[in-house]
């Protein structure tokens, strides 16, 4: 892997100011542990430009221009890309202005913190990093003095992006970016870089639910019915919520301390698996804002437990194993459904 450029730009909005800061000699090992974060962070979400043509996009395939293609002396080409670098450097100045100005209201604010900046080759593959961290003061045992720098930590590291770049003879193109965000942060996709999801928070919870609702019909609901019902039913209601979901964190949730009925321990540690691949087989992202009404009709269910009688469930349950369980008289062998109520008029009209 090698770093064709690479900058850091404080950013502070109080002071209206953004000022580029001395890399120190250890910044590369420090950006490679950052990319490596970035990559293995399963929460990050796919977008892509929105155009060829916008402010963050121009910039950056400007400065592989220049780096790659342009035949320029290397003290002048870097002085050409600094001021791409420094553009952009602007635009997300303005951008986290304009945003403190709109929640100071609310007793919000922006973040404050250092944009870095590294255009790689890897191979035959071009990437461009643009990461916003926290840049924060310590003091350095060996003189005891007030310095500043960074931590990989991924508390630490708010937003990022990765560009894949693709640069065939002299045409550089941006065709896909890889975002994070640790926050509420839509202005640094949809107003910084300009971005546009390929997935919509709307498609992932429909994409998600469908996904993991047709794996356990089709690896549990013969095998083991009693766990099918329950493991879905709490799938609807952690799906149910309006929240920022992390996939993985739920499937975590859901399983890692479920009790079985019928499913052995192969079996469950099976479904987990196969839960945790549906997101790469069934294009929907491990991280997004669920939309609970584009699940609302798949999660009804309907039993047939009689002739002329059926049983519908329009949502999720609390306890369903033990509002709706099941008995067989041990003399005649008799099944029956016991189904607690808690309106008065019916239970009286069965009595």
């Amino acid at each position: 892997m090698d770093y064709l450029f690479k900058s850091v730009h404080k950013i502070d909005y109080d002071d209206e100011s953004f000022v580029e800061v001395e890399m120190q000699p250890n910044f590369d090992n420090f950006v490679t542990e950052l990319l490596t974060n970035i990559n293995e962070n399963v929460v990050n979400r796919a977008y892509e430009p929105s155009s060829q043509s916008t402010q963050v996009v121009t910039d950056i395939r400007n400065i592989f221009s220049f780096i790659e293609i342009e035949d320029i002396e290397p003290e002048e080409m870097m002085d050409r890309v600094k001021e791409y670098a420094d553009d952009i450097a602007q635009r997300l100045f303005d951008k986290e202005k304009l945003k403190q100005e709109q929640i100071y209201r609310m007793g919000k604010n922006v973040k404050k913190g250092s944009l870095i900046q590294a255009a790689i080759k890897n191979e035959d593959n071009y990437e461009y990093l643009l990461a916003k961290v926290e840049h924060s003061a310590f003091v350095d045992d060996s003189d005891f003095s007030f310095k500043s720098g960074f931590s990989s930590e991924q508390k630490k590291i708010w937003k990022t992006c990765i560009f894949n770049c693709r640069i065939e003879d002299e045409d550089i193109s941006i065709d896909e970016a890889k975002v994070y965000v640790s926050n509420s942060g839509k202005y640094w996709a949809d107003d910084f870089l300009e971005l546009k999801e390929l997935s919509t928070d709307a498609q992932n919870t429909k994409r998600a639910f469908s996904a993991i609702a047709s794996l356990l019909s089709r690896k549990v609901k013969k095998s083991a019915p009693g766990d099918y019902t329950v493991i879905r039913n709490t799938f609807v209601g952690y799906m149910k919520r309006e929240q920022q979901l992390d996939y993985n964190e739920m499937i975590s949730t859901i399983l890692d301390d479920y009790q079985a009925d019928s499913l052995s321990q192969d079996s469950l540690d099976e479904l987990k698996n196969k839960l945790m691949e549906l997101p790469d087989k069934r294009k929907f992202d491990r991280s997004f804002t669920v939309v609970p009404k584009e699940i609302r009709a798949k999660v009804r269910q309907l039993y047939k437990v009689n002739d002329g009688i059926e049983i519908k469930v329009n949502d999720f349950v609390q306890d369903i194993k033990h509002k709706i369980s099941a008995e067989e008289d041990v003399v005649t062998g008799t099944k029956y459904i016991r189904i607690m109520t808690n309106n008065e008029d019916v239970y009286q009209q069965f009595r």
